[in-house]
């Protein structure tokens, strides 16, 4: 069989095992991930728990009411009269509703921004979720093709070094192109070792977010045709993430809570007034005094309590500093996260453009290198090229193809990394993503 036939065998060989394999695919491994995934399900535990700020809250608006018993044994010693041995009981009913308490109030507002930095919070842990779970599944998708090309490779490769120790027996080639050929060969058989092994590295890496080994994934359709992001300005982007981006939100929210802070301190100056009420039953059956029995008695009060701070060791002063100084750093958190967000935004947009001309040219220099290597082959068997030549044409064929498969994987986690960055990245772009797969 002809060199040339062979080499180009090999090369449908590496692009038709990856594709031959029918399993899980993105959209099935995300939505088994979100299930047992420990680092998602921690985060929705932290939101169940952080929500419950709001309740707390409020309930230092809501009224108190509380209810105590006593129950007592009494021994009277007597000495001008016998011994007394009764019990006695009390029962209270209290009841207390906070009619104006400004710290209280403030603290409600402050439990909604923390509600809505819980809920920002598990929208962010499920967009991670979404990126390492697609980082995670075209890791196992590259180390896949990158074991399928150098099979491929070592099988072109082999067939060199068959035809060179042919030509060397017969007298038309030298001993260095058998050489040349074996160390090709040796290299590319430690290079698919190592490449299996990464191989099974990334599959358990899938599988501590799935909590599964996966038999097979659902690979890249053939030919991927990258999409430019929509709308093509970068600082529309920018603008978006600053209203909807996740860390822009609780960094928001953050400012929010520590502005309401040092109003609450500072109501720590002014009165409190409380509705106070309570019903009580005493029992007491004996006195102390001869031949005069004990009564039951029955009491109840209402009224308002009113209570004015007047000094406090200067405790309130310094809470008030305190807090000001802690809006300050809350409002240089927001502007640091702002500024963080718009440069990811920005290096996200140019990484995701530029795949789409990297992937261009990788698919022009695949078509380049393989007729390169035709060439190559060509000029061998017409005595003006070497076997050498041959095998590092063939070399930079499985490069290249190498290089294209990385830059698809790069190119389709870079568009939801720009979406995660705006905030905007959701199942349905997972399930766009999908699209690029195929059965």
């Amino acid at each position: 069989m002809p060199a040339m036939k062979i080499s180009r065998l090999a090369l449908v060989a590496a692009l038709g095992l990856a594709h031959a394999a029918h399993g899980a695919d993105l959209l099935s491994i995300y939505r088994d991930a979100m299930v047992s995934d420990p680092v998602y399900q921690s985060a929705r535990a932290q939101y169940q728990a952080s929500i419950e700020a709001l309740p707390q809250a409020r309930s230092g608006y809501l009224p108190l009411v509380g209810f105590s018993a006593a129950w007592f044994h009494n021994d009277v010693d007597r000495q001008i009269a016998d011994d007394l041995h009764y019990n006695t009981q009390s029962y209270v009913v209290t009841l207390s509703q906070p009619i104006f308490r400004l710290q209280n109030w403030i603290a409600i507002d402050q439990a909604k921004q923390q509600v809505l930095q819980a809920e920002a919070n598990l929208a962010s842990s499920q967009q991670d979720l979404a990126t390492r779970v697609a980082q995670a599944y075209f890791d196992v998708l590259l180390a896949q093709d990158n074991v399928a090309l150098s099979q491929a490779q070592m099988s072109a490769i082999s067939e060199q070094l068959a035809q060179a120790k042919r030509n060397f027996e017969v007298g038309t080639a030298t001993i260095v192109d058998t050489l040349d050929a074996q160390a090709r060969y040796d290299q590319t058989s430690a290079l698919t070792i190592a490449n299996r092994n990464d191989l099974e590295v990334k599959r358990r890496a899938l599988t501590q977010l799935v909590g599964k080994l996966p038999d097979s994934l659902v690979p890249l359709k053939e030919p991927l045709k990258p999409v430019a992001p929509e709308p093509g300005d970068i600082e529309a982007w920018v603008r978006a993430a600053g209203e909807s981006s996740f860390p822009v939100v609780v960094a928001k929210a953050n400012l929010v809570i520590a502005e309401e802070e040092v109003k609450r301190q500072r109501a720590g100056h002014l009165p409190t007034l409380d509705l106070t009420a309570n019903v009580g039953r005493g029992v007491n059956p004996q006195t102390a005094v001869p031949n005069v029995i004990g009564s039951t008695s029955n009491t109840g009060t209402i009224g308002l309590q009113l209570a004015i701070p007047l000094y406090s060791g200067g405790l309130i002063q310094s809470r008030v500093r305190q807090a000001v100084a802690q809006r300050d750093r809350a409002r240089q958190d927001l502007e640091n996260t702002e500024r963080t967000v718009a440069q990811s935004v920005r290096a996200n947009f140019l990484n995701v453009t530029s795949g789409i001309a990297q992937v261009n040219a990788l698919e022009q220099a695949v078509v380049s290198t393989q007729s390169q290597l035709d060439s190559t082959i060509l000029g061998r068997d017409v005595g003006v090229r070497t076997s050498v030549d041959v095998l590092n044409a063939q070399q930079q064929v499985y490069q290249t193809r190498r290089d294209l498969q990385q830059a698809r994987y790069n190119f389709l986690l870079n568009t939801l990394r720009l979406k995660a960055a705006t905030g905007t990245l959701a199942e349905a772009d997972v399930e766009r993503l999908n699209t690029t797969l195929g059965r």
